[in-house]
Formats: C-alpha cells, structure tokens, sequence
C-alpha cells in the first residue's frame, strides 16, 4: 500500500517536471539535458526529507555541487558524436576545435574531482553531515515569520525546495552551458561549408588555459592550508596567535582565497568558450551565459556574508582581520597606521 502511494507520487512528481521542461524555454536544450535537470532537482527535494542521524538533512545539493556539472559535462559529450566519437577523417579546423573542447572539459573534470576529494576529507559526505549554516539560515528565516510553527514549516519548504533544491541546480548549469558550446562546435565545425576561424589557438585562449589552470591550483593550495589549519584545530595544537582562525598563507591577503578562485575560474571559462567558439558575449543574443558568473558571484557574496557574521560572533578578533585583509581580491594586509589614518578621516 504505503509502495502503491510512493509510486503514484514519483509518478505525478515525474509528470509535474515534464511539464515544466515542456513550458520552460531553453537555450536549444537537448531532452536529456532537460530530464537530467529535473530528476535531479526532485530528487535532491526528496532526500532532504530523509532522516539521518535522526534529523533531516538540507546538505544533499552541497554534495553533488561538485558531480554535476560533471554530470552535465558527460552528456553533452555523449551527444556531441564528433567530440565522443570522432567519424572519418577530421579537417584541420575541427581538430583545433576538438583539442580546445578536450582541453577545457578536462580543466572542469580536475575541478570537479579536486573538489569532491575536498569535500570528503573534510566529512561532508558522511552520513548526517550538514553545512552549519543552513540551521542559521532556518533560524533567521522563522525570527522573521510570526510565531507560527505551520507557516515556519511552509515557509522553509518552499526555500527548501525552490532556493536549495531548484535556484542551485539551475546555477551549476548556468556556469557550466558554456561547455556545450565547446563539446558541440567541433561538431559543427565539421559539417560547416563556410569559413570558419583561423586554426589553432589564439594568445588570448592560451592565456584563459593557463589562467584557468593557475586558479585551480591556488585554490587547492588555499583549501590545504585550511585543511592543515582544521586539523591542528581539532588535535588541539593552536596557539593565542592562531586567534581560532586561519589567517596565514594565503589567507593573510584574502579572506576568501579559494572563493575568489571559484569565481575567477567560472568567469575564465566563460570567456575561454566564447572565445574558442567565436561567441560575441556582447550580443544580445549571448549575453545570457554572463549570467552564472554573475549569479555565482552573488551566491558568494552572500554566503561569504553569512559566514563572516557567524565568524564575528564566535571570534573576538575576527573584526581585525576584516579590517587589514582584503575580502576577495588577494591584496597586501593593511597596516595598523593606514587603519588609524583611515578612521581619523572618516571621523
């Protein structure tokens, strides 16, 4: 009975979801892109109500953040034959382009992979583990509602679903779409009778790998040295100057070093497959794959918010280490003089 019920919801969940998929315009989409949207949003909605370590869990899309857009990534290479599996003989051009599209797919999957391995030495995927801040998220979200605990419950559904479940799953294919440009050109370099673009790599998609690469790189040795910090937090081996956070490395010129990296690297690969497809994100018709850097960006600035207001209230000198680093941009540390100087002057 309670297996007759569970079907007939998945089934009309399913039905709900085609029916956004038929309704939603997209971008030439193929169907199982679209599908594998869906089922994901749902079943990501549907697990957060699966009790472990006996509460809830609002953590299901921090886990998959980093397997998606390799999810993505694989199916719009899987339907791009010229990519996946190249037919006859290839020009010249298609070749650059295959090598282009190799190159940036590859940098993503050492993203995600870099990622995942982050995220699992650090126990978020263990069962039970939850990002603290959704609890405070909760908690500021039902001081604001009246005191009511049905419309608290709804309330939190609603961003439950729309907001953890829907809005990130919609931004990770908003940062990654611009991969199917580049899985898809070579393809259509192929079949094209028209001129296309000088062969080869230009200076410009060189210096966006490179960069590309560059970020990678210091965002892992960002989450290491937080890694290390962590560890030696937990084994009890800090000192009065460690002040309860990590603020050497590279986080004595940033606050954020790995999110800033994050951003830069999405942003990077943007521009790097506009560029190696010959896409004007000038135009009006291609601006709208600016638009998950930018949500991305917000999402961070936000959740850096978040955090640093969490930070403030568990650490005394939180506060000064805001005031002489930099937010995200790595800059050097501000001096005390230059602090006072300052504050005189606003004064």
């Amino acid at each position: 009975m309670h297996l007759c019920c569970i079907t007939r919801c998945l089934n009309s969940l399913y039905d709900f979801a085609q029916q956004l998929t038929n309704s939603v315009p997209y971008p030439e989409e193929t169907a199982n892109i679209k599908t594998l949207f869906w089922s994901t949003v749902i079943a990501t909605w549907l697990l957060s109500f699966v009790r472990q370590s006996g509460r809830r869990n609002f953590s299901i899309v921090d886990r998959i953040w980093p397997l998606f857009p390799l999810s993505l990534l694989t199916q719009w290479i899987y339907d791009s034959d010229v990519l996946a599996y190249p037919k006859g003989e290839l020009s010249v051009q298609a070749k650059a382009a295959q090598c282009k599209a190799f190159v940036g797919s590859l940098l993503v999957v050492v993203w995600g992979i870099r990622l995942c391995y982050n995220s699992i030495r650090r126990g978020d995927y263990a069962v039970g583990a939850e990002d603290y801040r959704w609890a405070v998220v909760r908690t500021a979200i039902s001081r604001r509602l009246p005191e009511c605990s049905a419309l608290q419950c709804v309330v939190w559904e609603l961003f439950n679903l729309v907001f953890i479940s829907f809005y990130q799953l919609a931004l990770l294919y908003l940062i990654s779409v611009p991969l199917r440009l580049l899985v898809q050109y070579p393809e259509f370099v192929q079949n094209s009778t028209g001129n296309m673009a000088a062969d080869g790599w230009s200076i410009t998609e060189v210096l966006l790998a490179l960069l590309m690469a560059l970020l990678l790189v210091t965002e892992a040795i960002a989450d290491q040295q937080m890694y290390n910090f962590q560890m030696r937090k937990r084994q009890g081996q800090l000192s009065r100057s460690d002040a309860g956070f990590v603020h050497s490395g590279l986080w004595k010129y940033s606050r954020h070093p790995n999110v800033a990296c994050e951003q830069a690297f999405w942003a990077a690969l943007c521009v790097f497959c506009a560029q190696a497809t010959g896409t004007d994100l000038g135009s009006t018709d291609n601006m709208w794959l600016l638009a998950g850097p930018v949500l991305l960006a917000m999402l961070m600035w936000g959740s850096v918010q978040l955090t640093e207001s969490i930070s403030k209230r568990k650490y005394p000198l939180y506060k000064a280490y805001q005031l002489q680093t930099s937010r995200l941009i790595p800059w050097k540390p501000w001096s005390n003089a230059k602090l006072i100087n300052q504050a005189h002057t606003k004064l």
